[in-house]
């Protein structure tokens, strides 16, 4: 939307396609796994992505490659968990013992539940929030708007 000029800026999280835009970096945040909690690895306290190799992955409806990767343990492997549309369709599926997935620890904090448990996971990517707007836009409001954003984003919360 902000490629067609629907909308000035949007806030997105890597991987995301940069062609046309321009971006900043808001937060930095790790990834968990989210396993359901009868899994036999919700009992380990640190997971790696081997350790999830075998396990089905939500697909998101729509995504490309390179973002079913990201949200995987699998990357360069076919992603073939059930196709998913938002967090809570995430969370049921993995409660139900049908995936587990990679999310970020701010998920994972707002999300608690006594079915699924959120595990670290070793040597994959964080999450980036980032805010995007057009390539070269020259806009006051946008510029005051990022000045905003910048300024507010480092008062995410901590880590658990």
């Amino acid at each position: 939307m902000v490629r067609d000029g629907r909308a000035d800026v949007a806030l997105v999280s890597r991987p995301f396609d940069d062609h046309g835009l321009e971006s900043e970096l808001l937060w930095t945040e790790p990834r968990v796994a989210a396993l359901p909690a009868g899994h036999e690895l919700a009992a380990r306290d640190v997971l790696s992505p081997d350790d999830l190799a075998d396990i089905p992955a939500p697909r998101w409806s729509g995504a490309r490659d390179a973002d079913q990767n990201y949200w995987s343990a699998h990357p360069g492997r076919p992603v073939d968990g059930p196709i998913i549309q938002d967090a809570s369709q995430l969370l049921e599926v993995v409660a139900f013992g049908q995936a587990a997935a990679l999310v970020p620890t701010s998920l994972a904090r707002s999300n608690q539940r006594p079915d699924v448990v959120y595990l670290p996971v070793r040597d994959i990517a964080p999450y980036q929030m980032m805010l995007v707007w057009p390539a070269g836009s020259r806009s006051l409001w946008i510029a005051r708007f990022l000045d905003c954003a910048i300024r507010h984003s480092s008062e995410q919360p901590a880590e658990p």
